[in-house]
This record gives structure tokens, C-alpha cells and sequence, in this order.
């Protein structure tokens, strides 16, 4: 099929996208609510998939002590262990989590990969301007509005202050971008979370936990570098591939954050952290990965979109994200070896 129909074909598809999520019903909640009914099906469906067969075993803590785990039988041979974590064990953890994320950063075998993030990031940095300006062409000629635009649906009031909980998206390259938002993964823990009580099941529980503890890992991270770094965001460029001013002050980060805050990305970080999770915790299930990464595209897509971010800001949020999971994930789950 020539390039041209593809090109046309695509076009249309997402013109047809396009109207149908920005149909305004005669009920105003219907519209409202197509968000929030995606993500219930999302959990749904994750719950559902992520559901597997189990036996009960004991393990030794001390000579006087014994701790029930619940044992997961993989199709490799391996058996993957798993205690019931304690309550907020995702904070109390948190410092050996980030010890153990840079030890396995700086250990001699993750020089390859190191490598890879620090190259890839040099040459995206370098064509940063002319792939934002092409992605954001290709987003008109699809129709893909790139105005962020949110209907708030929860919130509280504190003090005189309305603060939102949870904001709709109203567009689909906003509908992308939410998903990369600490919001998705949180909903998502909690539907784990609840999943796993009314089953009895710890791997459920503790997906949900670790879940939590990466996110937590990630954002400390994440936050420290980008006030390292204090690159511009594509919406606040003040020339080609935005201008970088390391180390603001904390006042001036705050007031005028979008002016430094754009490497690494959270949103991205976010995403590869829940996605390697999922992962590391279910290997069984190999339609994880394809639809992970596959949303995280869509998102890195849309953040270019929108001048929220440059494609140089996602392979170091992509490492960040995938060393906090392992991290997380090796601290609360353990591998036994039938061969």
C-alpha cells in the first residue's frame, strides 16, 4: 500500500477518534465520565489477567520463627516467593530501595546500558528541536489537538483553595498524557490492592505495594535531577532545544517550574517503573510488555505534542524507571530454582 494511503488512512482514523471523545452528549456526566469508566475497566481487566493459581508454604526467619509466604509455579520451572508486606513497608523501605537502585546503576555489568542511555540522550538532545517540530506537524495533520484541557471531577476545598483530585481529560492527546501521570499508577495499585484481599493473595498485594514504593523512589529521584539540571520545557524554550540552568533555587523552581523541570521526565519514569513491575511480578503474562511500552509511546508521543517535553528527556526517565522497579522488586520478592 503506497505511503500516501497509509498516511491518509491514519489521518482519518484519528480524526474519527478525535470526534468521538470530544462529543459533547446531552448528559454533560456521560461525557464526564468515559475517563473513569476506562480506567475501572483497566483495573478490571489487570485483575482478571493477573489472577494465577498458588500454594502455601513456610520459610525459616530465624531458628525459632517461621514466616507463611505464598509460592507461584512459573512455566521456566522457577517458583516465584512472595510474604505479605507490611503496612506503609513502601516508605519504610524507601532508603534501602534507593541504595539498592544505585548500586545496581553503578555496579560494572550495567556499564553497557549506562552507555546506551547517555548516547541516546547526547544524539536526542542534539536533534531535540527538529523532532519536537515534526512530531507536533504530524499532530496537526492527524487533528490531534494539542491544547492540554481537563474537567475537574474530584476535589476538595482546603481552606479557600479548591485542590483537584482528579481531573477528566476532555481531548485525546490529553487523555494520553494523564495516563502517564502518578494518578493511573496509583488507581491502579489500589485496584491490586483490593483485588488481592478479597483473594488472599499476596503476589496481588504486593504488586500493589511495590507499585507505591516505586513511585515513591521514582519521584525523589526524578526531582533531585531535575533541579540539577533545570532544563526548559518546550512550552517555555527560549531558544532551540530550550536552555539549561543548573542548580535553581528552590523559590525560583517553585515559581516558574516548567522553566527547569523538563529532564528527566516524571511521566515517563512513572510508566517504565509500573510497567517493569507488572513484569517482574507476572513474566507469565508476555502481553504486559507490547502494551506497556506501547502506551508509554503514545505518551512520550502526546508530551511532545503538547511542549511538555523533548525526546531527550526520556531515555535517562526510562532508566530511572526500570532500575527503582528492580530494586523495588528484588527487595520484597524472592526466586527459587527448581533446576
Amino acid at each position: 500500500m503506497p505511503s500516501v494511503e497509509v498516511a491518509t488512512i491514519i489521518q482519518e482514523k484519528f480524526r474519527n477518534i478525535h470526534l468521538y471523545f470530544n462529543h459533547q452528549p446531552s448528559i454533560p456526566l456521560v461525557n464526564l465520565s468515559k475517563p473513569a469508566l476506562f480506567l475501572i475497566l483497566l483495573l478490571t481487566s489487570f485483575c482478571q489477567a493477573l489472577s494465577q493459581g498458588r500454594y502455601d508454604s513456610l520459610i525459616s526467619v530465624d531458628s525459632l520463627k517461621q514466616k507463611r509466604v505464598m509460592c507461584y509455579s512459573m512455566p521456566d520451572g522457577s517458583t516465584l516467593v512472595y510474604s505479605k508486606p507490611k503496612y506503609f513497608g513502601f516508605v519504610t523501605q524507601l532508603p534501602k530501595t534507593l541504595s539498592v537502585a544505585s548500586k545496581i546503576t553503578f555496579r560494572k555489568k550495567s556499564i553497557p546500558a549506562l552507555s546506551v542511555v547517555a548516547l541516546s540522550t547526547v544524539i536526542f538532545i542534539a536533534f531535540d528541536q527538529p523532532l519536537l517540530d515534526n512530531a507536533q506537524k504530524f499532530g496537526r495533520y492527524i487533528h490531534l489537538n494539542s491544547r492540554n484541557d481537563y474537567k475537574t471531577l474530584v476535589s476538595f476545598k482546603l481552606g479557600g483553595t479548591r485542590v483537584p483530585v482528579y481531573e477528566a481529560p476532555r481531548n485525546l492527546n490529553s487523555a494520553f498524557y494523564s495516563i502517564g501521570e502518578g494518578f493511573t499508577s496509583l488507581a491502579l495499585s489500589g485496584g491490586l490492592y483490593v483485588y488481592g484481599q478479597i483473594k488472599h493473595d499476596y503476589r496481588t498485594i504486593q504488586t500493589a505495594s511495590q507499585i507505591l514504593q516505586t513511585q515513591l523512589a521514582i519521584g525523589i529521584t526524578t526531582q533531585i535531577i531535575k533541579r540539577i539540571t533545570g532544563r526548559e520545557s518546550p512550552s517555555r524554550a527560549t531558544a532551540p532545544g530550550g536552555v539549561w540552568r543548573a542548580f535553581p533555587s528552590f523559590t525560583e523552581f517553585g515559581n516558574r517550574k516548567s522553566k527547569y523541570d523538563a529532564m528527566p521526565s516524571g511521566h515517563m519514569a512513572t510508566m517504565m517503573g509500573t510497567v517493569t513491575v507488572l513484569t517482574l511480578n507476572y513474566p507469565e503474562k508476555k502481553w504486559i510488555k507490547p502494551v506497556g511500552y506501547g502506551i508509554m509511546a503514545l505518551v512520550g508521543f502526546a508530551m511532545m505534542n503538547n511542549d511538555v517535553h523533548w525526546v531527550g528527556d526520556y531515555p535517562l526517565a526510562i532508566g530511572i524507571g526500570y532500575v527503582s522497579a528492580q530494586s523495588t522488586v528484588r527487595l520484597n520478592r524472592w526466586i527459587r530454582n527448581e533446576h
